[in-house]
């Protein structure tokens, strides 16, 4: 380990970093969703020198199409898991403590239909709080019938015999894992987007760097190591067939829909879990950033390059489940909707991707190779840091602490995480201190005041940021990722595209004819946000 310095989070600063460069990274880490974010932030952060290369955008994958829930999983409670339970709760307060600005208290509530229910489902949520023990939100109880229709006004009147609420840990996955990664740059962490690395480099059957292509010039990057992660999600096996051994073959998928509607359904600030689907599941309501979430299906998939349009059957699932709780929601429009694809870890070719709790693995291959797989959000920071122990053990690196458990993420700001509803309604307090440069760039610039579109939470200044200081590279970046209009509304966000991309090339140093290149890009990219086949 040696003195390592803070590096600027600008594509152009990194490659020149990474050329300059003579001794080998003590860490390489491949892929750059949740998982791989944290992995990089948890070696960084304990003082060794660390590169990451994602071939796509940070948390462009599954990471960014999440329910958005930051939690220890109510169904797992119904399916036994206690430890899991109980490790995720805990992994939720890290957070909560770490990232107050990202990561906020939501209350949920769970409707009863019938006594047994409503006893039921307060035993469940009352175990589920007691669970999380010294990192406990609090604010669960039992409600009556006129305190939930007051939680949820919209909510189905007819034999409601009232329910419970409890808080859990809401976040807007995709700048979570962006303060992460600049957290990770802050401690002298290389991470690059849309490098895609297309081979390991051996030596004596030791896996010792990785050659990886830059998609945005064509250039080849080469990088030597002392250990290699391998966190690349859905694209696990795909990763370990560069390897010599070749892989497990352990990844299962499935498909992930959910849907968006308008705010106004949910105005009090209250989600809501439908406990028992048709399919034996749960699903969820949720407001956020002024619309209302609702999600998600579970369907088994043969390919993590399944179609991520989301389909038509189940935009029409989640509307038929959340119509029996929520009947309002059966006559409004879809705005957006969102598929992503899960990577799970099973031994059993039979299992139904439902039932597979969302666990991690950690394995080593012959050559060296470190991968860790499956999870969910909330316990990347858990698995990263299982898998720098892992490979320190496998590099013979002098060992260090991991020190992410109290570790607080850029742009940490308290203040920001007690605005009541702020994360429901206003996007610029998940940029915690670095609000006030959202404030500067109008200052200096008045024009970028200007709302992306008037259906959008967003402003013209929120798109110059996102280039100038947070690495986005294309239109979709900015509409997808550093905000989140696309998720919101996808039709508003086709709408305002021309006038993002042209005050984009104004203000940004971008090469002559990127609005244009872009705009290019539009209708194949909203396609992933339109909800197919619905006639809402």
């Amino acid at each position: 380990m040696s003195n390592i310095q803070p590096l600027p989070f600008r594509r152009p600063t990194v490659l020149d970093y990474v050329e300059t460069v003579d001794d080998p990274f003590d860490f390489i880490v491949v892929g750059g969703g949740a998982t791989g974010v944290y992995v990089a932030l948890d070696a960084a952060s304990r003082g060794y020198r660390t590169i990451l290369l994602e071939r796509g955008d940070f948390a462009s994958s599954t990471s960014s199409r999440s329910t958005k829930l930051i939690h220890g999983g109510v169904r797992y409670m119904q399916q036994g898991r206690i430890r899991l339970v109980r490790e995720s709760l805990r992994e939720r307060g890290y957070l909560l403590n770490n990232a107050p600005h990202l990561v906020r208290a939501l209350p949920i509530v769970v409707p009863a239909y019938s006594r047994w229910q409503r006893l039921k489902y307060t035993a469940g949520v009352m175990g589920y709080d007691a669970l999380s023990r010294g990192h406990r939100m609090g604010g669960t109880r039992r409600l009556g019938a006129s305190k939930v229709v007051e939680a949820v006004p919209g909510i189905r009147k007819a034999n409601l015999r009232g329910g419970a609420v409890y808080l859990d840990g809401q976040t807007d996955d995709a700048r979570l894992a962006l303060a992460i990664a600049k957290t990770a740059a802050s401690h002298g962490a290389a991470l690059l987007n849309y490098a895609d690395v297309k081979s390991l480099r051996t030596e004596n059957g030791r896996v010792t760097g990785i050659e990886a292509e830059d998609l945005l010039t064509g250039d080849m990057i080469r990088v030597t190591g002392r250990a290699v992660i391998n966190a690349t999600g859905t694209y696990t096996d795909q990763t370990l067939k560069l390897d010599s051994e070749g892989g497990p073959g352990l990844m299962r998928w499935s498909r992930g829909t959910h849907l968006v509607v308008d705010g106004s359904i949910l105005e009090r600030g209250h989600g809501i879990l439908v406990p028992e689907t048709s399919d034996g599941r749960v699903i969820y309501a949720l407001p956020w950033l002024g619309a209302t979430l609702v999600g998600t299906t579970d369907v088994p998939v043969e390919s993590p390059d399944a179609d991520l349009t989301p389909p038509a059957e189940d935009v029409e699932f989640l509307l038929k489940e959340i119509s029996t709780y929520l009947p309002e929601t059966a006559e409004m429009k879809v705005i957006s909707a969102f598929t992503g694809i899960r990577p799970l870890v099973s031994n059993s070719a039979s299992s139904s991707t439902s039932k597979l709790a969302r666990s991690h693995q950690i394995f080593v291959s012959k050559s060296g190779l470190v991968t860790v797989t499956g999870g969910k959000w909330t316990t990347a920071r858990l698995m990263a840091e299982q898998a720098v122990d892992r490979a320190l053990e496998v590099a013979g690196l002098p060992t260090a602490g991991s020190a992410t458990e109290s570790l607080r993420l850029e742009g940490f700001s308290r203040a920001a995480g007690e605005l009541p509803g702020s994360l429901l309604d206003d996007p610029d307090s998940l940029y915690g201190e670095n609000s006030s440069a959202i404030v500067e760039l109008e200052q200096r610039s008045p024009e970028l005041a200007a709302p992306l579109a008037q259906a959008l939470p967003y402003r013209l200044s929120h798109a110059v940021y996102a280039v100038n200081e947070e690495m986005a590279q294309t239109l979709e970046d900015v509409l997808a990722r550093r905000t989140r209009s696309l998720f919101l509304n996808a039709e508003a966000s086709v709408a305002a595209a021309s006038g993002v991309a042209e005050t984009i090339e104004r203000h940004c140093g971008v090469e002559a004819g990127w609005a244009q290149n872009e705009l290019a890009k539009v209708p194949d990219v909203a396609s992933g946000f339109l909800a197919s086949g619905s006639t809402t």
